[in-house]
């Protein structure tokens, strides 16, 4: 009788700890509420103090996958090293690599699941240490791998802003092969790299000036200036940058054109100097804002609507970048739940859940003001590089031309310039002619047909 007592209570016992065990945790509760952010954050609550399973490791996968993984950048590295993911180790390795702690970086890396969505970006960045590295071979391997890995998804998926996700790291990964290419030395197979991206990428207009800048490396000055003049179009009007300014004056340099290097100088000192300076003042004003620069990119009407047209274009062009949107829509999420939370939950449940979704969007807007006050500073520090690059180009061209006057020379060339045979093409290339107007399925194929200004004579054998 005593043992069947005992045995009874063990058996009551064990029926009371299997519905305890069977009872929902808060973190499955609010998944299915559809409160995905304090799931995710109920969730580590749950388990941080406890050994972690595959199918713990399994759940914070699933979470993340309504989440994101941006948010796991709230979290300790050390509390993220817990969990065997690949998504928290993408996370770890990503922000080893941000540190230039290369060697952690490529630890985590490796680590990470080939068949994870975020496999593909891992091997961009480990393509990119190798770079540094200047182990070649590797670097090519994890491009490669990057590229087919990132197809191989975007195949599959069905939503299509995952598609376009993979898409665009299959892009960025052909970009830095074309860019480390050119840093070889190999140009023709660099700029064979660069025509792989379509003019409907993102990364498209960006490329333009690279590509640019490859001709000029080859002595095609001509085609240089062709992919340059792109810019001038309406559709890009958005996508200024000094750099071009400099390499369009230094071709024109480099084929003598010393009249046509010293207009675009002009230009850019009369037009564009002046409009970056009173940028920078206005900017430099709110450093130290936590808020300022987000509110430039996503609240117009408070904003924006102070600056002038230049400004504007300015942060369009920021905002086209993947990682705003997906940042912004967070931010959009996040905002969702908070309603969803005060509207239908009880006060006592609100004062748990509201403060940290708080938290998690005053993060996300520190976030996005601070990789938005980094992109426009640095792209303000390209100002005074390449206006005192201008400045230096501006004086050895008045030398040159003075030095030409002095030794009663002249160049050979007169105004009457420009002929296909003058333009380098291949066989599979057509000519168009350039009528005033731009055209979006020509653009980015332009290319001038100068001749070389670079022979001199003198006046007065010109005479006879």
């Amino acid at each position: 009788m005593l043992k069947f007592a005992i045995l009874a209570l063990a058996l009551i016992l064990s029926g009371l700890a299997g519905a305890k065990e069977n009872k929902k945790k808060l973190s499955e509760v609010y998944s299915e509420k559809g409160y995905h952010y304090s799931a995710l954050n109920e969730y580590f609550i749950e388990t941080f103090r406890k050994p972690i399973t595959v199918g713990m490791v399994s759940r914070l996968e699933e979470l993340l996958y309504y989440t994101g993984i941006e948010i796991l950048e709230d979290y300790e590295v050390q509390l993220l090293k817990k969990y065997p993911s690949s998504s928290t180790r993408f996370i770890i390795g990503r922000k080893a690599y941000q540190k230039k702690n290369y060697k952690e970086a490529l630890e985590f890396f490796e680590l990470m699941h080939p068949d994870h969505r975020f496999f593909p970006e891992s091997r961009m960045m480990v393509a990119e240490i190798y770079a540094k590295q200047e182990k070649f071979d590797k670097q090519d391997e994890a491009t490669n791998t990057c590229r087919q890995t990132a197809e191989k998804l975007e195949n599959t998926a069905i939503n299509k802003k995952i598609k376009r996700y993979f898409r665009m790291i299959n892009e960025i990964c052909l970009v830095n092969r074309a860019r480390h290419l050119f840093n070889r030395g190999k140009f023709q197979e660099s700029i064979d790299a660069y025509d792989k991206i379509p003019k409907k990428s993102y990364k498209w207009p960006y490329i333009l000036l690279e590509k640019a800048w490859v001709y000029y490396q080859m002595g095609d000055y001509n085609r240089a200036l062709g992919l340059l003049v792109t810019y001038k179009s309406p559709l890009l009007n958005t996508y200024f940058f000094p750099e071009a300014e400099y390499l369009t004056a230094l071709a024109y340099f480099k084929m003598c054109l010393y009249d046509d290097s010293l207009t675009v100088i002009g230009q850019y000192y009369d037009s564009y100097r002046p409009r970056f300076n009173s940028l920078s003042a206005v900017l430099k004003k709110n450093m130290k804002s936590q808020d300022y620069f987000y509110n430039l990119m996503f609240k117009p009407g408070e904003e924006l609507e102070k600056h002038e047209e230049f400004v504007k274009q300015i942060i369009t062009r920021l905002k086209k970048q993947v990682r705003y949107s997906l940042d912004f829509n967070t931010i959009h999420k996040v905002n969702e739940e908070m309603r969803e939370i005060v509207a239908k939950e009880p006060l006592k449940e609100q004062k748990r859940l509201v403060p940290h979704l708080h938290e998690v969007k005053t993060n996300m807007v520190s976030k996005i003001n601070y990789n938005a006050k980094s992109d426009i500073f640095q792209f303000l520090e390209t100002v005074p590089f390449f206006s005192e690059e201008l400045f230096k180009l501006n004086l050895e061209t008045i030398s040159r031309k003075k030095d030409l006057v002095y030794k009663n020379k002249k160049l050979i060339a007169d105004r009457s310039r420009g002929d296909y045979s003058n333009v380098n093409r291949s066989r599979f290339e057509y000519f168009w002619k350039f009528h005033g107007a731009f055209w979006a399925d020509e653009l980015g194929d332009y290319s001038l047909g100068l001749k070389s200004n670079c022979r001199a004579v003198r006046i007065e054998d010109e005479r006879r």
